[in-house]
């Protein structure tokens, strides 16, 4: 009976493994967002300071050109208007791609969270339908095709992945 009692044990920790591994691909998946946020926020301030940068160069420009004339004045608010414009679009463009990569890295961790947690069920899934088995004897029709299908596998009946629940129990008794 201690050996039914330490099985069931190892499966409710299976349980509670996968969700833990669940848990765990949700935080980091939240984890990746933050990041994708902050950076996106970085990338904002340093457009920002790249702006005013091009400001104080603007208007250094400027200065010169009032000492050389109206006409080079107009020139040089110009140039240094299309460069501040410039600067902006690109570090806005630079920003949306950092932001685009850590959304896009954050549903790849999500996926895969979610692969892991499916595979760990499905084992689970097999445990149970080994304890049970082996609890309760042969398989009846209250057992799910998967539970079936894993009893079939570890009895080593072949063909057991094409079989109905019909098949499976007939095979298995």
């Amino acid at each position: 009976m201690s050996f039914f009692k330490d099985l069931s044990k190892l499966v409710s920790r299976a349980d509670k493994k996968a969700d833990q591994l669940a848990d765990s691909a949700r935080d980091l998946a939240a984890d990746a967002a933050k990041r994708a946020g902050d950076f996106a926020d970085d990338a904002s301030r340093e457009v920002n300071k790249l702006a005013a940068q091009a400001k104080r160069e603007g208007t250094k420009v400027v200065k010169t050109a009032k000492r050389e004339g109206a006409k080079v004045v107009k020139k040089a608010t110009k140039t240094a208007k299309a460069v501040t414009k410039d600067v902006k679009s690109k570090a806005t463009a630079v920003a949306k791609t950092a932001e685009a990569r850590a959304n896009k890295a954050a549903k790849t961790i999500s996926t895969e969270a979610k692969v892991v947690s499916k595979t760990v069920k499905s084992s689970a899934t097999k445990v149970a339908a080994g304890v049970k088995e082996a609890l309760t004897g042969a398989p009846d029709a209250s057992w799910s095709v998967a539970q079936l299908r894993a009893a079939a596998k570890t009895r080593g009946i072949a063909g057991y992945s094409t079989m109905s629940k019909p098949q499976l129990l007939k095979a298995l008794r």
